[in-house]
């Protein structure tokens, strides 16, 4: 399968769904391996982007997954080898250049084994797909996600709506970090800039 998750919101959902499932997931007899595909984040202009390690998880909460992983890319000669125990997201997170990366995962829990193959799109940003201080200056409470789209030039990526509010994150260039404007009734009541992981 072919994935390409550049985005804020899909790690989120990689790490909402993978905590909740493990600590979540009723004890069973088989302890059968899931995982939860890597996550690719874009590359900044003359800069490398990155790939955060794929999720195995067990369905007994009780057992620990042992996990190798490779990242390779063909075009480039690129390889790498990981190797760990655990449901561990962020774990490993390679630095690498944009492109196509195939991304290899077998885990064990016991001696119940399933392996993962798909590829991983880490993309060039753009002037164009991210927004600037500058842009994030004009940006003002009480506009429309319409008139935020023509200053900044794209969308952004919307959350679901939560306690009457909708969240969209904007990349910024610099590597995983973003802005964020929250609209309510469609308008922005509330933005932040320079986001990150923290």
């Amino acid at each position: 399968m072919n994935i390409k998750t550049t985005s804020h919101t899909a790690l989120v959902a990689t790490l909402l769904a993978a905590t909740m499932t493990v600590f979540g997931a009723p004890a069973t007899a088989k302890s059968a391996p899931k995982i939860y595909e890597a996550v690719a984040f874009d590359a900044p202009i003359d800069a490398k982007g990155g790939v955060m390690n794929p999720v195995p998880y067990c369905s007994n909460y009780r057992t620990e997954p042992r996990v190798r992983w490779v990242l390779a890319n063909a075009e480039t000669g690129y390889s790498r080898t990981f190797r760990w125990r655990g449901s561990l997201p962020g774990l490993y997170f390679p630095r690498v250049e944009a492109g196509t990366y195939r991304s290899t995962v077998v885990a064990w829990c016991g001696k119940a084994k399933a392996r993962d193959v798909h590829s991983v799109e880490v993309g060039q940003k753009t002037h164009q797909t991210t927004v600037s201080k500058a842009e994030f200056r004009r940006v003002k409470v009480g506009m429309t996600p319409q008139r935020v789209r023509q200053i900044v030039g794209y969308g952004g990526v919307a959350t679901p709506v939560y306690a009457g509010e909708r969240t969209r994150t904007y990349d910024m260039m610099a590597f995983w970090r973003w802005s964020v404007v929250v609209y309510r009734h469609g308008k922005v009541v509330r933005k932040y800039w320079d986001v990150d992981h923290d």
